[in-house]
């Protein structure tokens, strides 16, 4: 035991003339050497008041996770040293007393000194103490009588440890104090299997706390996810679902929760997902919900839960609903319409006739016959009734019933299943009508449609509902159908080669697309149209197009239509090599027809009539060549040519 009175000696020596006993412990040594830098006064009357930026209470409350960790732990040790007239006290991190347990007469004697709750017990404050020093050199420490540099200390004995956060932080000191003849080394034994005992404890605690966290991250992670998500157990209970699964099946989580895979979905394969460890990809299902009977067509992804042992835990299970599985897709691949009525260009009685047949067509949900020759824009007014109708935005898949071969046009429409013929997919396939259901299909050159197939389509169209080929289950869909053809469908019917009940079928609503030499004033604006568009694509500068080129392809008969005009304006802007288009620039074939030489031949003629029209643009125009210019659609390098040419001023 360490001797009092020599201690006594030691510190009367050093606060009167700074000699240090070479016999004093190391760290009080250089404790009180810091004592004396931060300008303690070895015989203040009493301890400093904490100095904290809020009321006490509101300090306590910031402290209130190390409090109620530590207190039990506080409390154990004070039933062990009751009426020994030691105090147990937890400090924060600053030295600050938080909390003390003691003896009502060690209490009033501590009181006596300011050690009390609310103090500051740090060195700078008080200069050498078990609290303090514990602090500065972050370990246990015991300090005995006039050990303390504070006068007022030297009645006491003092053992404390440092409390340290799961991350290793000092945040706070747990201490005993009782008087100097009851000094004993087991004393701060007790104390720092006390502090090991709460950093235990708050370890679990921060454990707990990252585990809450880490299951709101998860929590958050699996209802922001767009698949429906369904966690069973071996046995099958189902342990979690998300908000996703909620909405597609309809049913809240704590009516699945709980319960067995194969008491909510009543599907054969369900109640062989956890049992069997299997692993699935893809596979299509209609979700059976056991509460309703109501299905719900499913992609379904499944894959085995193990432990570290390899043995199976349970499933993990997906689910997507097929209808957002292929908006996907058609987002991706462009299953979607793109034209609408004002990207439709004509102006002529004709045309505009046919145009509003077609905006009434949309308005319903009837099937649609488009007919016309090639060329004449058909496909064009299929996507402009789809996003004209209430199935916009929905799919527009468009298939060319004379383009794909006969003994694969039936699973392209209908799909098959798995082995349904030699080199089937694995899984089977979706046919368009799958693929369009909610939306729109286009059955472009229905005429060149075999029998056989003829009869299938009908029964689809009748039943609404399809049966892929090699398949036994029928799958509702909701397809609006818009076909075309450039046959006459009533002289096929006569001849047996065109179903007489699938006609009437699709010609609800009829509409007749003129060729484009029924409407042959629409070919400049058609022109002007498409030079917009080809100058982009191209990356041409054409500004203007000569009135003789408008008037030989005005002439020109077209029996390709518009198809035929787009490809010989693209064909003379490539061989373009300013910014007009001129006759000499058309393609070699259409400027040797000779429904063209003839009308060459007559171009001389017609001079008078356009010098005419440029002396009356001049006029209306007041002068103004670049709205004379604008006027007569030429640039200005073309009016000032034609200026000179017409010697005109």
């Amino acid at each position: 035991m360490r001797n009092k009175e020599q201690l006594k000696a030691m510190w009367e020596k050093f606060v009167s003339n700074r000699q240090l006993d070479p016999d004093l412990d190391e760290l009080v040594r250089q404790s009180w050497l810091r004592s004396v830098a931060f300008g303690v006064d070895p015989f203040q009357p009493v301890g400093r008041k904490a100095r904290i930026q809020t009321s006490f209470p509101e300090y306590l409350q910031r402290k209130r996770g190390l409090l109620e960790t530590a207190l039990p732990l506080m409390e154990s040790l004070y039933k062990i040293v009751r009426g020994s007239g030691f105090l147990v006290i937890l400090c924060c991190e600053s030295g600050f007393l938080l909390k003390v347990i003691g003896d009502r007469d060690t209490l009033r004697e501590a009181e006596r000194i300011h050690f009390v709750e609310g103090a500051d017990w740090s060195e700078e404050a008080v200069g050498t103490n078990a609290i303090g020093t514990c602090l500065k050199l972050d370990r246990p420490i015991q300090i005995y009588a006039a050990e303390h540099f504070s006068e007022i200390c030297h009645a006491w004995t003092c053992s404390a440890a440092p409390v340290h956060s799961p991350d290793g932080r000092i945040i706070g000191v747990l201490n005993m104090s009782g008087p100097f003849e009851k000094v004993h080394p087991h004393t701060l034994g007790m104390v720092v299997s006390a502090v090991e005992a709460i950093e235990n404890h708050l370890s679990v605690i921060e454990k707990s706390r990252k585990n809450e966290i880490m299951q709101s991250y998860l929590e958050a992670t699996v209802n922001t996810l767009t698949e429906g998500v369904v966690i069973a157990a071996k046995d099958g209970k189902i342990i979690r679902t998300n908000d996703t699964l909620s909405r597609i099946v309809k049913l809240k989580p704590e009516q699945m929760e709980g319960q067995r895979i194969d008491q909510v979905f009543d599907n054969r394969v369900m109640s062989q997902i956890t049992s069997n460890a299997v692993t699935l990809t893809h596979r299509e299902i209609r979700l059976r919900i056991a509460a309703n009977g109501e299905t719900v067509p499913v992609l379904m992804n499944v894959k085995p839960i193990k432990n570290p042992d390899g043995e199976s835990m349970g499933a993990l299970i997906t689910l997507q609903e097929i209808e957002k599985v292929r908006q996907f897709v058609y987002d991706m691949t462009g299953s979607r319409a793109k034209i609408t009525f004002d990207d439709i260009v004509g102006q002529s009685a004709v045309f505009l006739d046919c145009v509003n047949e077609a905006r009434l067509a949309a308005r319903t949900d009837s099937n649609v016959l488009l007919t016309g020759e090639s060329g004449t824009g058909k496909d064009l007014f299929a996507q402009a009734i789809h996003n004209a109708s209430i199935r916009r935005g929905k799919p527009f898949l468009a298939i060319n019933c004379g383009a794909i071969p006969r003994d694969l046009l039936g699973s392209e429409l209908f799909g098959f299943v798995e082995e349904a013929f030699t080199g089937a997919k694995k899984g089977g396939n979706a046919g368009k009508f799958e693929l369009a259901d909610g939306g729109t299909l286009f059955l472009d050159e229905i005429g060149e449609m075999s029998l056989e197939m003829q009869v299938l389509l009908l029964r689809v169209l009748q039943n609404k509902e399809v049966m892929r080929i090699g398949g036994y289950k029928a799958i509702p869909v909701d397809v609006r159908i818009i076909a075309s053809t450039n046959k006459n469908l009533e002289e096929e019917v006569r001849k047996g080669t065109f179903r007489e009940d699938l006609f009437y079928r699709l010609n609800v609503i009829p509409i007749k697309i003129p060729g484009l030499r029924k409407r042959k004033e629409d070919i400049p604006l058609l022109v002007y149209s498409f030079t917009e568009k080809l100058n982009q694509r191209l990356q041409k500068r054409i500004r203007s197009v000569s009135s003789e080129l408008l008037d030989i392809l005005s002439r020109y008969d077209w029996p390709g239509n518009v198809r035929e005009l787009q490809n010989v304006l693209e064909r003379t802007i490539i061989r373009a090599d300013g910014e007009e288009l001129l006759p000499e620039f058309l393609p070699i074939e259409l400027r040797l027809n000779p429904r063209v030489i003839e009308l060459a031949n007559q171009l001389p003629f017609k001079e008078e009539i356009k010098k005419q029209a440029l002396i009356r643009s001049i006029h209306e125009s007041k002068g103004n060549y670049k709205q004379a210019a604008r006027q007569l659609g030429i640039a200005r390098s073309t009016l000032y040519r034609l200026l000179k040419k017409y010697n005109l001023k």
